[in-house]
């Protein structure tokens, strides 16, 4: 072979690649599937970023938001703001909203006539103007959301009761422009005027209440110049001002944390169809033997035949990728429509040349690094080695160091590209090396069955031993099948146990000593009534009311809070209000872990308990000093003890309890719980909303209820990159017996021949998959199993429970799975002619 040799092997692998594609089916689907899914997990989590960053004014509802808790703007500071942009006030609380035999908790919205400053509120029927909420009547209006109104099975014209005033259904909320900027909802949301809460008694000293300042900036007054003159102005107001930058922060963040994890999802489905890519590689070089051989005896160098048959590939693998791209890169083109009904954002859907290039980049580095791998192995082999090379193990070439360090190149590449570009690193990086210990355990296991059944007793019943000899045999696919089914089906037990035991755990606390309701919002008057209720009501089992105000830590031993170094499960204490206490006496469900708790008739200086959480986070100790701002005044309070309590018991707990002397003229309203017989559940709830419609009252099973609603979404999530990763792996449990297919049907030939029958055939070959299904689903439930309990046990801290039909059905799917397609490569195997397969062998 003469000339260039790279244009000499690009001449060859162009001429060979054009009969190459049927033999690299398989090769293709796994390369398919995983970019497909990264450039459009990419595609769309990039066009949503792009349209919430876009509408930040939108989603924020004004340039700058300041919100304060239970308390109002003074006039100071409303003059102060308005001559610098345009007022629009609303005020959020939960509330209970009646009609005449049904009642439901609703987060209420309060907005002036200035409201929305960006955006439209748009409604199922008609159009939003300010006056729709006015008072037409003696009646105020109020707009409900779709769920509120299903709810309480009520539509356009019909009364609501709030608190002691009759508000007229005017509207059905179809699209808020604000929505995703009030955080987590426990209940359907409405909208009223806000001078329409004061004319009621749904606002009184203690309730909670918050109350956010939207600010559209004039013309020329520039965003940090605004910022800047608001804390020169007012240096100790404990608000929190936010601006159109933040606005869909949470929303953003969900996106950002969905789109890395499906991601890697793509990405797992990568590495497991590298595997196939692997099989799919060596089955068509040893297809290619031939060849190979004939190339090398007329001269050619190893080089030049590494560059025809990567050529060939890359080019194969290029058509693939390309083919992932173009149905990645048109996702958000075919789902726009249902993103924007989805997630409640006017979405700008087009091209998004980046997370193109990233799912192009995987994809290829994948390819070459599980081509690498075989090829290289193949054009190292001796011409007359490579006619021995499917028949005797003996003499194999072994991988030469500049191929190993290629290939670990690329890997390492690779591996720090995925995390370079990940929002969230640290995850990501531990993700990945999860991944990769896993694949090792698997390799290994697989290695070590071989190695095992290698040694095991020659088994006296012939087709027992064929079967197991099959294990280990040249050409054997028990590396692949393990590989390929055992990260989907360590996903799919893994995800099943932790939901299951969080079910079983909900379920087994709401049976046992969970409350049945929980109240908020008790006035100090109606407290006596109130218990009254509770104690001569028959039916109730247990109640516990405590005071509750909200406050801010604003210092942490002198240390302004924003400056704390604070460890990550503590940082919330100190982001926003946080609900408080105070008490005579230590909380029935507490435990003191160091100091003392004060005596009940204490008098003395302001003084604080804390939960061990918080001490363990920001490193107190008794008598340190932590600074809360409550209702607008500082509490410089030295710690008096540490409390240790379940957080998961469903009862009252606080991070913060202040003694009985320092707030006890605070206003503040009672919160509590109360237990009562199942049976009797309902028709106390009934009684409660009629008698006290202005206390919110929560049930514990419409909670429950959304908490597992959203674990359902989650394990959903999960369950799909499981289900990508098993559908990768099976596309590789395919091409890993095809692979072995030509090898199978020489080995029927051959057992025909000495007189075995085609049912003893048959009945070896089941046994060969049955133990292989047996083999992974047994690894698959190790791993999977260790996994799920140390997230119940060590993360969540939840008892454990080993259910068994869920071991049962991830050996059942490993052993259909390796049977379904292999009962395939049995049958073509059994149906040869012997005297035809020996004779062109």
């Amino acid at each position: 072979m003469t000339g260039n040799p790279a244009s000499t092997a690009f001449r060859f692998a162009w001429r060979e690649s054009r009969a190459a594609f049927k033999n690299f089916k398989i090769f293709i689907a796994s390369l398919f599937l995983g970019t497909a899914i990264i450039a459009g997990v990419g595609s769309v989590t990039s066009n949503i970023s792009n349209s919430i960053e876009e509408d930040g004014r939108t989603f924020l509802g004004g340039d700058v938001q300041i919100s304060l808790t239970q308390k109002r703007l003074t006039p100071e500071e409303r003059i102060f703001l308005e001559k610098r942009g345009e007022l629009s006030e609303i005020a959020t609380l939960r509330s209970m909203a009646h009609t005449t035999d049904k009642s439901s908790l609703v987060d209420l919205k309060g907005v002036d006539t200035h409201y929305p400053l960006y955006g439209e509120l748009e409604l199922e029927q008609g159009d939003y103007g300010p006056l729709m909420l006015g008072k037409q009547g003696g009646r105020w209006g109020i707009i409900l959301s779709e769920p509120l109104a299903t709810r309480l099975g009520i539509s356009l014209d019909g009364d609501v009761k709030l608190g002691t005033k009759l508000y007229q259904v005017r509207g059905l909320i179809k699209k808020e422009p604000d929505a995703n900027n009030q955080g987590l909802q426990l209940a359907p949301g409405a909208i009223v005027a806000l001078d329409s809460l004061f004319d009621n008694t749904l606002i009184k000293p203690g309730s909670l209440v918050r109350y956010h300042t939207r600010i559209r900036l004039f013309d020329g007054v520039a965003l940090e110049t605004f910022r800047d003159e608001l804390k020169e102005s007012f240096p100790d107001q404990a608000w929190r001002v936010r601006d159109h930058n933040s606005g869909g922060s949470s929303l953003r963040r969900f996106v950002s944390r969905m789109g890395q994890f499906m991601t890697l999802v793509g990405l797992t489905a990568l590495l497991v169809g590298g595997v196939g890519v692997s099989n799919g590689v060596r089955t068509y070089l040893e297809s290619k033997t031939d060849t190979i051989a004939t190339y090398k005896i007329l001269g050619a160098t190893s080089r030049t035949i590494l560059l025809i048959y990567l050529g060939q590939i890359m080019l194969i693998a290029a058509f693939a990728i390309m083919a992932g791209l173009l149905v990645g890169g048109l996702l958000p083109l075919m789902f726009g429509d249902v993103l924007k009904n989805s997630l409640q954002v006017d979405l700008e859907m087009g091209l998004q040349i980046k997370p193109l290039i990233l799912a192009a980049l995987y994809s290829g580095a994948i390819a070459a690094v599980f081509t690498l791998w075989p090829l290289g192995k193949a054009v190292q082999t001796p011409a007359a080695r490579l006619f021995r090379q499917t028949v005797s193990p003996k003499g194999r070439i072994r991988q030469s160091l500049p191929y190993i360090v290629t290939i670990g190149g690329i890997g390492l590449c690779l591996l720090t590209l995925v995390v370079y570009t990940s929002q969230f690193k640290a995850i990501t990086a531990a993700l990945l090396a999860g991944t990769a210990v896993v694949f090792v355990i698997l390799y290994g296991a697989a290695s070590l069955a071989k190695w095992l059944a290698k040694r095991l007793p020659r088994p006296h019943n012939p087709i027992f031993r064929i079967a197991i000899s099959n294990m280990y045999r040249p050409g054997n696919a028990t590396n692949s099948i393990v590989l390929s089914l055992g990260l989907g089906l360590i996903l799919f037990t893994a995800v099943a146990l932790i939901e299951n035991n969080m079910i079983r755990e909900i379920n087994d606390r709401v049976k046992g000593d969970a409350a049945s309701f929980f109240f908020i919002d008790v006035q100090k008057s109606q407290k006596e009534v109130f218990t009254r209720y509770f104690e001569e009501r028959e039916g109730v089992e247990s109640y516990r009311m405590v005071p509750n105000l909200r406050g801010r830590v604003t210092q942490v031993k002198g240390v302004p809070s924003k400056d704390v170094k604070a460890k990550p499960e503590g940082r919330w204490i100190l982001r926003g209000d946080r609900g408080i206490s105070f008490s005579a006496t230590p909380p029935p469900n507490n435990k003191i872990v160091a100091g003392e708790w004060w005596p009940e008739d204490y008098t003395g200086a302001p003084r604080v308990s804390i939960s061990k959480q918080m001490a363990d986070a920001m490193d107190l100790k008794v008598n340190d000093e932590i600074t809360l701002n409550i209702l607008g005044r500082d509490f410089t309070l030295p710690i008096m003890s540490i409390r240790d309590f379940d957080w998961e018991s469903f009862d009252i707990n606080y991070v913060m309890i202040v003694d009985p002397n320092t707030l006890a003229n605070a206003p503040f309203t009672y919160v509590g719980t109360a237990k009562t017989v199942a049976d009797q559940e309902p028709e106390i709830y009934r009684e409660l909303t009629g008698r006290f419609p202005s206390v919110s009252l929560i049930r514990t099973k419409d909670v429950l209820g959304s908490a597992l609603e959203i674990m359902a979404k989650i394990a959903t999530a999960i369950d799909f990159m499981a289900a990508i990763t098993i559908m990768s792996g099976i596309l590789v449990l395919a091409g890993a017996i095809s692979a072995g297919h030509r090898t199978r049907i020489y080995d029927a030939a051959v057992l025909k021949i000495v007189g075995a029958t085609r049912l003893d055939i048959l009945k070896a070959y089941i046994i060969e998959f049955i133990l292989l299904g047996l083999l992974t689903g047994g690894i698959a439930i190790l791993l999977g199993t260790v996994a799920a309990y140390s997230v119940i046990v060590f993360v969540m801290e939840m008892t454990w429970l080993l259910p068994v039909y869920i071991p049962v059905n991830t050996v059942g799917v490993s052993i259909l799975a390796t049977l379904a397609f292999g009962i395939v490569s049995i049958w073509l195997a059994m149906s040869a002619r012997p005297a035809q397969v020996l004779r062109n062998a």
